[in-house]
């Protein structure tokens, strides 16, 4: 089974290339971290720790995490920042090895997993090897202030919070640069996936 670990800066379209990969090779078993993130949000034990973490405005009045404030208060300081990370990091990285298991077992030919932090992190995440999705900064700022609730200042604290693509793009065994149009993109979506297809 080959191992792949996506990951690139935010806002820079890993979920787009992990949506395209999905289409492709359709063998292979897939695991997004940002996708486990969420459910992590909605489960009782984890809003337990951020309240006791971060105290009672985390909470919305209906016992949700307020994604919003946990934003402004994460992005603000590196020491808040590793506090959320140390109450997710840990479940992430134990569904991960669950997943990457079940795949091994069921000798799954592929398991390409996004993870985002994955060069940030000091987790062992056993890839093979690893494609980095890239882009031009202005791209990146463009799309990241098209988010919801994201102003400038705060798109900039997120991407410094973040190893530089520079670095990403240095340690990445693969790169898919995504600064041109749709159909660039899917096209080294494409040949990537067809590369990789030839490994097994």
């Amino acid at each position: 089974m080959v191992v792949v670990g996506l990951t690139g800066g935010i806002a820079m379209g890993k979920s787009v290339v992990l949506t395209g990969l999905k289409s492709i090779i359709t063998e292979a078993r897939f695991f997004d971290a940002d996708q486990y993130v969420s459910e992590l949000l909605t489960r009782e034990d984890i809003c337990e720790s951020v309240l006791t973490e971060f105290g009672d405005s985390s909470l919305t009045n209906d016992g949700q995490i307020d994604r919003h404030y946990l934003r402004e208060r994460v992005f603000d300081s590196a020491g808040q920042r590793a506090k959320l990370e140390g109450i997710l990091h840990p479940e992430v990285h134990k569904e991960y090895l669950i997943a990457l298991n079940s795949a091994e077992r069921e000798d799954v030919p592929f398991f390409i997993a996004d993870i985002p932090l994955l060069y940030e992190s000091s987790r062992n995440y056993h890839q093979d090897l690893t494609l980095v999705v890239a882009s031009d900064d202005k791209s990146q700022m463009e799309r990241l202030l098209m988010r919801p609730g994201i102003s400038e200042e705060m798109a900039r604290k997120m991407i410094e919070s973040q190893l530089p693509i520079e670095n990403k793009i240095q340690l990445a065994d693969h790169l898919i640069w995504n600064a041109g149009s749709i159909n660039q993109l899917d096209k080294q979506i494409y040949y990537f996936a067809l590369w990789l297809k030839k490994k097994n």
